[in-house]
């Protein structure tokens, strides 16, 4: 019996998605992770290693994913985003994830092979490795056949953010085997292919900590985040409230340092070689 409650209808859905990716992009292999909702400015989502802890050293990863963008961005750019993240979480267990965040030719390998193609332009022919790296959808790839069956079956998110984040034009954008761009319509039915290539999903800027999980630094956490491009940031508009002190947030990816002051800030963290990101 489906359930009333609004957090369980909420991440319900969250973990049904990834039960249905696991099993057909990664072979039911991803273990069980804890999702859980944020809203950190410009960041869609993003995957942590062992952040939780269940007793006799089991550690369970984690899965963050930004709800603001669940209204008005494409259903099948959040699914990319959550598998995105999910192939941090099959590297994390099956392979050798790259230095602090620094994605790997493994990790741009399992990219492909389930359909997204990593590129450091977002276009073909970009660097597929790299510190920040971005990626398109595949056409005919194995995420975008699972995508469109998953939302034909009704996939949907039952409750939905009031004060969405979303770009001023969404297309759904993917490139076939030529590289020529392909843009779907709102049933995910091919259109006419746009006359210049369309900028990219997100933009994983790398931003990622690396924190010792115990005294004796045996274990490390790697928390790994995904963000909305920011090369274009006049495109992505949220519909929040303006704060009336006139301050913002900014905090620091590695140590989780903070501090509130005006916008547009051009600060770094000297222990960390950060930039502060500004959040509203």
């Amino acid at each position: 019996m489906a359930s009333n409650k609004p957090t369980e209808k909420t991440y319900g859905q969250i973990q049904y998605a990834y039960d249905y990716f696991n099993k057909k992009l990664f072979n039911a292999r991803l273990p069980e992770v804890v999702f859980t909702y944020h809203r950190q400015n410009r960041v869609m989502g993003y995957a942590s290693f062992q952040r939780w802890e269940q007793g006799n050293n089991t550690y369970v990863d984690e899965i963050a994913i930004n709800p603001e963008y669940f209204t008005k961005y494409p259903l099948i750019e959040i699914c990319q985003t959550l598998v995105h993240e999910m192939t941090h979480i099959w590297q994390g267990h099956f392979g050798k994830p790259g230095r602090r965040g620094y994605h790997n030719q493994q990790w741009a390998n399992k990219m492909q092979e389930i359909g997204l193609m990593p590129s450091s332009t977002g276009k073909p022919g970009g660097a597929v490795t790299g510190e920040a790296m971005m990626d398109y959808v595949l056409l005919d790839g194995p995420f975008m056949r699972a995508c469109k069956a998953l939302i034909k079956k009704g996939f949907s998110f039952p409750l939905l953010d009031r004060f969405p984040v979303f770009r001023v034009d969404a297309p759904i954008t993917v490139y076939d085997e030529k590289d020529n761009p392909v843009t779907l319509d709102q049933h995910y039915q091919l259109k006419d292919a746009p006359s210049a290539p369309m900028s990219a999903y997100k933009d994983d800027l790398s931003v990622v900590a690396v924190q010792p999980h115990d005294a004796d630094e045996t274990n490390m956490l790697a928390i790994h985040s995904e963000q909305i491009s920011s090369a274009a940031p006049d495109k992505v508009i949220t519909t929040r409230p303006k704060r009336h002190s006139g301050r913002v947030k900014y905090m620091c990816k590695g140590c989780s340092c903070l501090f509130w002051a005006k916008p547009g800030l051009n600060v770094g963290c000297l222990d960390c070689n950060l930039k502060f990101q500004e959040e509203d």
